[in-house]
């Protein structure tokens, strides 16, 4: 069902938010950003516990007609009659990893590395086969290394709060009385509705918006506003119940009443190795933190979503990283 906030209708697009913990059986020297590695080594691990051998690597090939998961996450269909979305090149895929933000390089077998993963829409009912192919990688390991690891511990955070509900620990999938803790469109209005009009922004991750043909290497709310809503809206349209039927002119005229008051932003340049492509790609972005005076409860309430699936490109990698932080008298809370 979908949700109101003022005059913004939320569509109906759940997250599920987990936290895992990897336990390293080797020392290793992993990237400082860790979330390429991440991703990359997923992807494998994901289509090898999905996939018959035969379309490892080759499933543009595959002549099964039935949607595989593998397929249905990281190769969505573009089905013809989305009109709307006809120039969308790449359908965003429901998921989104968190990688752990301290930089570190060096790890001693036994150490955890933690981070986050947020499955969005029907990405959750594939929950099952993401904890398998996270067990895979371990077995694949991680790095330059191959790193070896276990999956120790999966954890379904409750809204809004860092703690939740064990669903996995040491190799076994666990069964609970209470329902799987996702955030649904009336969390994230509540949530919306209890910020002020002047918030904080605070972009941890690179953001990688693109606007007429260059990426954006200042702080532009209008181009966000576009950038997070029409996200938003090829994830519901896709992996949701359906088209958000949004204005998005209107939130963007929105975000150009806005009064930016403070700006620290900064570009960081970042490149990631595509096995795939065999190549070097670039992946900077702007982070920083902004405040903003003036932000309406419907821009409160898209950018409270946003935060939660991530902004711009390369999300799956764990760009896009925005927090929202409200500002009263001065005082964050």
């Amino acid at each position: 069902m979908s949700t109101l906030v003022d005059t913004l209708v939320l569509p109906d697009l759940s997250v599920l938010r987990l936290r895992l913990t990897l336990r390293l059986l080797t020392d290793a020297r992993l990237p400082a950003y860790k979330g390429a590695m991440l991703r990359g080594g997923f992807g494998y691990a994901f289509q090898r516990a999905s996939c018959l051998q035969a379309c490892w690597g080759r499933s543009h090939e595959c002549e099964i007609t039935l949607i595989c998961p593998y397929r249905w996450v990281f190769e969505t269909p573009h089905p013809a009659d989305v009109a709307h979305l006809h120039d969308l090149r790449d359908v965003p895929r429901p998921f989104v990893i968190e990688p752990p933000d301290d930089g570190r390089t060096q790890y001693t077998a036994g150490e955890a590395l933690e981070f986050g993963l947020t499955l969005i829409g029907r990405g959750m009912e594939y929950l099952p086969y993401f904890l398998f192919s996270f067990e895979q990688l371990g077995r694949m390991g991680l790095g330059r290394d191959h790193a070896p690891f276990r999956l120790e511990r999966v954890e379904a955070l409750r809204p809004w709060q860092p703690t939740g509900v064990v669903v996995y620990q040491d190799g076994q999938v666990l069964k609970s009385s209470e329902p799987l803790p996702s955030i649904d469109a009336a969390a994230i209005a509540a949530c919306a509705r209890a910020l002020p009009d002047r918030v904080r922004l605070i972009v941890q991750t690179p953001l990688r918006i693109r606007e007429r043909g260059d990426m954006l290497r200042t702080f532009d709310l209008p181009a966000l506003i576009r950038a997070a809503s029409w996200r938003i809206d090829a994830l519901s349209t896709f992996h949701g119940s359906g088209r958000w039927q949004v204005d998005h002119l209107r939130l963007i005229d929105a975000a150009q009443a806005v009064t930016v008051e403070q700006t620290q932003i900064r570009w960081v340049d970042l490149q990631r190795t595509s096995t795939r492509q065999r190549q070097t790609m670039p992946q900077g972005g702007i982070v920083g933190s902004v405040t903003l005076r003036g932000v309406g409860a419907e821009l409160r309430a898209l950018l409270t979503l946003g935060s939660l699936v991530h902004i711009g490109k390369a999300c799956t990698f764990g760009h896009g990283s925005v927090r929202v932080v409200g500002v009263a008298g001065g005082v964050e809370r």
